[in-house]
């Protein structure tokens, strides 16, 4: 039994810090003991504690150390003789108990000289700690539930099953949500339903780092050639006419000379001149060339488009322009149901109902999230977001004509009571016919990566003669939408909404607002029906005067 005396000194030895002999603290190099946890010892001292008791029940006495007599003495004879009587009681005292020959396979035998100790020893050491709790310290904050007391362990299944149940009730809740986003009528894709699920729930920063990722992982291509027949094929569009209407001659008025060119109407609209080439290309046949997309009943060109590159850098794409004349259309902005607008704007619907499709000739979408678009939303004396001086603003009057500027500069509610709808967005990137200084900011035009990235894009405009101009298309940076936006005359313009799902220019020949007509966009993702089912962002619809 002398190997579990020294464990139990050892024991003690470590329960009050001391080092541990042969060991890094020991009589070698000096080193402080390896701390053991409380429970370990305490687990280990019980361990020896039933050894060293059913080693010492065939000794003599209770509680005697082993080999020894009744009064605690070694059976040996008191003067030091070897005592031959008690030789085997005599030399437990100094060897250990079954170390003879009667003990040599005794699975319970320890033998002092050698290398490892036969784990049998202890048990309960070896039962209780698993890889999660670690072999002679615990890795997990909790106990196994092998080592807590039954209250404990009923306070702990309480605990659990609470804890589970919170998991429970949160996570249903989040998937209802979700399933509620991803069930509710419109034409919206999966992505672009999540996308704004997690913005309307606090996580569009997370939304737009997921977009930033897949960005960077798949970057668009630069170079390239485009083909030649997109700048002539822009849908059911017709040749201007090859003669202006004119005015007859008053009865009895004097006639003109012979030959002269009679006067023009003064509602002639005139087809807009070609839009000039992006420093470092040549324009190709047709290219930036507008042809007619919706005529007014006598044949005027009231709906312009075009096609062209954007820049020299991303030559494989052609952006979308479409010009509006202002004197034969009148506009009127719709809310979406994103952030519930619809709920607190309820002078207009949130999609073209149909009666509301006669006269229509085109639609564009609208702009950022109100939360993310750094301005207001105000139609029809309601106020859904503050409007903000100095934020780009498309601003609606009473007899339906629309204007691009500044708020507090250029229009406000004070100077111009006449207003009836106003949609603010970001700031203004093209201003008194120039782009704007600051253009190269991409902090102005969204989240840091969404200036400079080369997305989807739409901006609208306003010329000097009153008119729209609405420009989109994809591989558009902020610099290059602002400078299409100048090229297509505007003095006036601010960027709209960004990405594939949101940018739309939809136009009618027929005036009947018809979504099975065709559009300006070849890459349309969400389908002719976007606007007329439960529309998600706000848009402008254009009516025919």
């Amino acid at each position: 039994m002398r190997l579990l005396s020294a464990k139990s000194e050892e024991l003690e030895g470590l329960r009050d810090g001391e080092p541990v002999d042969g060991g890094p603290g020991g009589s070698g190099d000096g080193g402080a003991a390896d701390a053991v946890p409380q429970d370990v010892a305490e687990e280990t001292a019980r361990a020896v504690a039933e050894a060293s008791g059913e080693d010492a029940g065939s000794g003599s006495g209770s509680g005697a150390e082993p080999g020894s007599g009744s009064g605690g003495k070694p059976t040996g004879g008191s003067d030091g003789s070897d005592g031959s009587d008690g030789s085997d009681g005599g030399a437990a005292g100094d060897e250990p108990a079954g170390s003879g020959p009667s003990g040599a396979n005794d699975p319970d035998t320890v033998d002092p000289d050698a290398d490892t100790v036969d784990h049998k020893v202890f048990p309960a050491r070896r039962e209780r700690h698993t890889p999660l709790y670690g072999r002679g310290k615990r890795i997990l904050p909790w106990k196994h539930k092998a080592r807590l007391a039954p209250p404990q362990r009923r306070r702990r299944k309480i605990i659990v099953r609470s804890l589970w149940g919170c998991v429970l009730v949160v996570c249903g809740t989040i998937g209802w949500s979700i399933a509620g986003a991803l069930t509710s009528p419109g034409t919206d894709t999966v992505q672009a339903r999540l996308a704004e699920w997690g913005r309307d729930h606090g996580l569009g920063g997370v939304v737009s780092t997921l977009e930033k990722w897949q960005y960077d992982l798949d970057p668009p291509k630069k170079g390239g050639a485009v083909d030649a027949r997109q700048f002539s094929d822009l849908g059911p569009t017709t040749a201007p006419n090859a003669a202006a209407p004119t005015k007859p001659a008053k009865s009895g008025a004097p006639g003109g000379k012979p030959g002269a060119t009679p006067s023009p109407a003064a509602d002639v609209i005139a087809m807009q001149p070609r839009m000039p080439a992006p420093a470092g290309l040549t324009l190709e046949p047709g290219e930036g060339v507008f042809q007619v997309a919706v005529q007014t009943p006598d044949g005027q060109p009231v709906v312009q488009v075009a096609r062209i590159r954007p820049d020299a850098e991303y030559t494989d794409v052609a952006a979308d322009v479409a010009w509006i004349d202002q004197k034969h259309s009148r506009y009127v902005l719709h809310p979406g149901h994103e952030g519930d607008l619809n709920k607190t704007v309820t002078t207009v619907p949130n999609q073209i109902d149909g009666d509301a499709r006669p006269g229509l000739i085109a639609l564009f979408n609208g702009g950022f999230k109100i939360s993310e678009s750094h301005g207001g939303y105000y139609d029809h004396g309601i106020l859904a977001a503050p409007l903000v001086d100095g934020a780009a603003s498309e601003v609606i009057f009473k007899d339906g004509h629309m204007a691009v500027g500044m708020w507090g500069r250029d229009y406000s509610l004070q100077k111009n009571p006449e207003i009836v709808s106003v949609r603010q967005n970001l700031r203004l990137m093209v201003d008194n016919g120039q782009v704007v200084p600051y253009i190269n900011d991409s902090s102005n035009w969204g989240r840091s990566d969404h200036g400079s990235a080369a997305v989807w894009r739409s901006g609208v405009g306003v010329t000097a003669t009153g008119d729209i101009v609405w420009v989109g298309g994809n591989k558009l940076t902020a610099p290059s939408l602002a400078r299409l936006l100048k090229d297509a005359g505007a003095v006036r313009g601010m960027q709209l909404d960004i990405n594939l799902r949101w940018a739309d220019f939809q136009y009618f020949p027929a005036h009947d607002g018809n979504p099975d007509n065709s559009k300006l966009y070849e890459d349309f993702l969400q389908g002719p029906n976007k606007f007329f089912v439960n529309s998600t962002k706000d848009f402008m619809a254009v009516y025919l005067r």
